[in-house]
């Protein structure tokens, strides 16, 4: 690489998904960029590996491999504080899509435009989610009601409908200066349900972990109210559910897709190749290790774990930190959803009977019609390989009294695992 091939306008350390979009905005508006990755993988944090790369991403972590130690794996072993895997490795391993960050993608939103405004949806396939469950000791496994439809097949008794569907009116439509919500922004959502809309605790449940994706039962009304109204106005964009599951590990493809973008626009990438010197002056000047010719550019964009260790800034302060435990599963088949009721299924006595008075039950004369057509039965159970599932605080003996806990479920549907096998991240 000569001195004029080696000077570039941006340089950006790290190949994560915030760093990918900027590559590949950047080069599309002209702009001479190089990206570059420790890792030999796209995706940085976002990544989808195989298990053989899942088994070394463990391993560099859970223990120094080197002396002196890089900058970056000493940086990720204080990310990853507590990291362990199996030692045996599933067969067909490079058949698995294992991705570092789970995520659902709501069909409307910020990153669903940016990916039909880029392009980038074209490199990479997508499946709607199926289900969503919440899970109990005393209920088992139940189906999520998120739309009307859902509501009017589920087991609630009518008046439990009716205050359901006039919360998620409420919900879905511009509530912030509501007056059920004055004084109130603040207030423990459940606590807000329950007292607003006289919700029974089962639903209060399912709205605040299983709708709203609270990880508490402290989380503030206002923000839970913000994530419902994503949720409910992203179903039916692309089919009955709010959200799309990314094929082949989701994130880390969708990063991949980015950087693609940006090489098509004259990015230049560079991977598995660790910064030894970096300065700066008129210009950034960093040297890569076994690379002949250092990089000079007039910005540098990095991710803060990939910065070179002559150019970190000064550690904050009081910068409040979560933590998160995130574990990964393979199985032989997925947790069995119950069967979908069908609509006439979910009318209760009451209903029913108000339904079979309005469509007429007698003829002129009260004379039955002479055909009808027959109640439908249980829709059959058939095999759900994209869902996710929620385990709320006490819902199972030994597990959080205070946190809940998500499980996205994805098998062969979304090319993340073989035939016959099924993951839970």
């Amino acid at each position: 690489m000569t001195e004029l091939e080696g000077n570039f306008d941006v340089i950006i350390f790290g190949t994560g998904l915030v760093e990918s979009i900027t590559a590949a905005a950047l080069s599309k508006a002209g702009v001479k960029v190089a990206h570059l990755d420790n890792n030999p993988y796209y995706g940085g944090d976002e990544a989808s590996l195989t298990l053989d790369e899942l088994a070394r991403w463990a391993d560099s972590r859970s223990t120094s491999l080197q002396s002196p130690e890089p900058h970056y794996l000493a940086a990720q072993r204080a990310k990853f504080t507590s990291v362990s895997r199996s030692p045996d490795i599933p067969d067909h391993a490079r058949h698995y899509s294992i991705s570092l960050a789970p995520s659902l993608i709501p069909s409307v939103g910020p990153l669903i435009s940016s990916l039909l405004g880029s392009g980038v949806s074209r490199y990479g396939g997508y499946r709607l989610l199926e289900r969503v469950g919440i899970y109990s000791n005393a209920n088992g496994l139940q189906n999520v009601p998120g739309s009307k439809e859902d509501i009017f097949k589920s087991s609630l008794n009518l008046i439990e409908k009716r205050r359901l569907m006039r919360f998620l009116v409420f919900a879905s439509g511009e509530f912030e200066n509501s007056n059920e919500l004055q004084d109130h922004a603040q207030t423990a959502f459940p606590e807000f349900l329950k007292s607003k809309f006289s919700l029974t605790p089962d639903m209060v449940d399912a709205i605040v972990y299983a709708l709203a994706f609270c990880s508490s039962a402290t989380d503030a009304t206002l923000h839970a109210l913000t994530r419902l109204r994503s949720y409910l106005r992203s179903a039916g964009r692309y089919g009955a559910s709010p959200f799309l599951v990314g094929h082949y590990g989701g994130l880390g493809e969708i990063a991949q897709g980015f950087c693609r973008v940006s090489a098509v626009n004259g990015g230049v990438y560079i991977l598995d190749r660790r910064s030894e010197a970096a300065s700066s002056g008129d210009k950034f000047v960093v040297q890569l290790h076994d690379f002949p010719d250092p990089l000079t550019a007039d910005i540098l964009i990095a991710a803060q774990d990939q910065l070179p260790v002559s150019l970190q800034p000064s550690p904050a302060h009081d910068i409040p930190l979560s933590s998160i435990a995130r574990c990964i599963v393979i199985t032989d088949k997925p947790i069995p959803f119950p069967p979908m009721l069908s609509s006439q299924e979910g009318l209760s006595e009451g209903e029913a009977e108000s339904s079979s008075a309005t469509s007429g039950g007698e003829g002129a004369g009260g004379q039955k019609p002479e055909s009808a057509t027959p109640s439908e039965g249980p829709v059959e159970a058939t095999p759900i390989d994209t869902s996710v599932i929620i385990f709320p605080p006490n819902s199972v003996n030994g597990g959080s009294s205070t946190e809940a806990a998500q499980a996205l479920v994805t098998g062969v549907g979304t090319f993340s695992a073989p035939q016959g096998k099924c993951k839970y991240t």
